[in-house]
């Protein structure tokens, strides 16, 4: 007799509770073995930066950063979130719907969605960094900002590379990892529960983007962040597929992390991030969301048609 997986039917509430307890057992291994790992090559510099009390200059220790970056990222969210779908399905690839490749049209109009909605996303950012908090929350605001500035030190110093080797372990790092890790945990994994809670896709999949840009704890970057969740929960959602949001959210970091080098080879000098930030871009703002929202409708419409398709074939052939 086959046993079914341990979690399948469980609660939703209280697999939500096994997701938590998996995310903080894997950390913890994963900080563990990295650590043990991490002292051969770093030696006594390695204890006090993984204890985070420490002035050593991050350039100096850039190796070490990066290291710890990718150790987190399966520590958190690529082994829990395989574990769990594991746990409550069995077939890891049929619970995160990454089963099928997904249809050719959604995969490009994913990637386009990233393109044209940057102008939208830059505008955003600009709007995002002038917010302030009231003058009662004047200390909050000034951790938020110290929060913030801290987190674009590590950005800037993990892009501050020139060389080919370094361009393709950013791409690993800022790209591949986060793209599969990311959307396993909060398309994958996180939005089926909100949905099976609720009821509700819509509220599921905002719940998830809300969680997913308050994970980067980056306060002034929030609704922009937000909003990318938003666009890649649709993409999910109305696709079918795992691999359209990961296919998107790779590109969306991969095109940061290789502009940003060819800005440093001096190959180029633009800033895609000034795109749409300006009032006066407002012709472009108003494209990108006319843009975004058409291709969201053509996902739509593509991963709907796919569906009365397989729907219309007879049940000895599936």
């Amino acid at each position: 007799m086959i046993k079914e997986p341990i979690l399948k039917n469980f609660p939703v509430v209280l697999k939500l509770i096994s997701l938590l307890v998996i995310i903080i057992i894997c950390v913890f291994i994963f900080n563990l073995l990295g650590f043990a790992i991490a002292i051969p090559i770093w030696g006594s510099d390695a204890i006090q930066l993984f204890n985070g009390k420490t002035n050593l200059n991050i350039n100096n220790h850039i190796n070490f950063f990066k290291y710890l970056q990718i150790v987190n990222q399966f520590g958190m969210f690529i082994l829990p979130s395989v574990l769990f779908a594991f746990l409550v399905r069995g077939k890891i690839s049929v619970y995160l719907k990454m089963n099928r490749l997904p249809q050719i049209y959604s995969l490009l109009a994913g990637i386009s969605i990233i393109v044209v909605s940057m102008p939208l996303i830059n505008w955003l950012i600009s709007i995002n960094q002038m917010m302030h908090l009231p003058s009662a929350f004047s200390g909050i605001e000034e951790w938020m900002r110290r929060s913030e500035d801290s987190a674009e030190i590590y950005t800037k110093a993990f892009l501050n590379v020139s060389s080919l080797n370094g361009l393709i372990i950013n791409i690993f790092m800022m790209a591949v990892l986060p793209a599969i890790g990311e959307e396993f945990l909060f398309r994958g994994v996180l939005f089926k529960l909100f949905k099976d809670w609720s009821g509700k896709a819509h509220f599921a999949i905002i719940l998830s983007a809300f969680l997913f840009s308050a994970m980067h704890l980056q306060f002034f970057g929030f609704f922009p962040r937000m909003v990318l969740g938003l666009l890649l929960g649709y993409m999910f959602y109305f696709s079918k597929n795992l691999w359209v949001p990961i296919a998107a959210h790779f590109f969306n970091n991969a095109f940061a992390v290789i502009v940003t080098f060819l800005n440093n080879k001096k190959i180029i000098q633009t800033d895609i991030d000034a795109l749409g930030s300006e009032s006066s871009d407002y012709l472009f703002i108003i494209l990108s969301l006319i843009l975004t929202m058409v291709l969201i409708g053509y996902i739509y419409k593509t991963g709907k048609n796919k569906k009365e398709e397989e729907n219309q074939i007879p049940s000895s052939f599936v």
